[in-house]
């Protein structure tokens, strides 16, 4: 399965106790989906995925604790720091309209109500509760909220973005 396949849901920042437990950060906005997860697929950057039963979880202050079939210790769970757990892209929870994974939105060409090009989305970065679209404009970088007034439109399958960019934005 090519990474492009895989979509993160947390990832791993230590061992959690002496039994083989960890704890991971959520990169995901339903948690409840790890009820349903037999499997997950664990991958450190740079290196291959590999896959690993999932025998229980549950979650502890914003965060979650898992327990994968084999990791029995401190010292084997300690080795899955800073891998994330991914599922397949399939396996996704679809959204409600005008919702969207932020993953979708990476890539997307911005465009004026003229068809105007202002450039690509390279990141969606969340500021308190907000969204902002971090833009690449040839040697510049944009921030541009990302708000009903100001996105308009939003065409996954063409990969673009109608916005009404706010007059001075560019400049900021």
């Amino acid at each position: 399965m090519a990474m492009t396949d895989l979509i993160s849901i947390a990832k791993v920042t230590k061992s959690w106790g002496n039994r083989g437990e960890v704890i991971a950060d959520l990169l995901t906005d339903f948690p409840d989906r790890f009820r349903k997860l037999k499997k997950v697929l664990l991958q450190e950057e740079g290196q291959s995925a590999f896959s690993l039963a999932l025998e229980s979880f549950r979650l502890h202050n914003r965060r979650i604790v898992l327990k994968f079939c084999g990791v029995d210790d401190i010292t084997t769970a300690e080795g899955l720091r800073d891998h994330e757990i991914r599922i397949a892209k399939k396996d996704i929870l679809d959204l409600p309209e005008d919702c969207y994974y932020q993953f979708d939105l990476i890539n997307c060409f911005v465009r004026d109500l003229q068809g105007c090009t202002f450039g690509k989305v390279t990141d969606v970065l969340e500021m308190g509760g907000y969204f902002l679209l971090n833009l690449r404009c040839g040697e510049k970088e944009m921030l541009v909220p990302f708000a009903k007034d100001i996105v308009l439109e939003v065409d996954l399958s063409r990969k673009e973005l109608i916005c009404n960019i706010p007059e001075g934005l560019e400049d900021l």
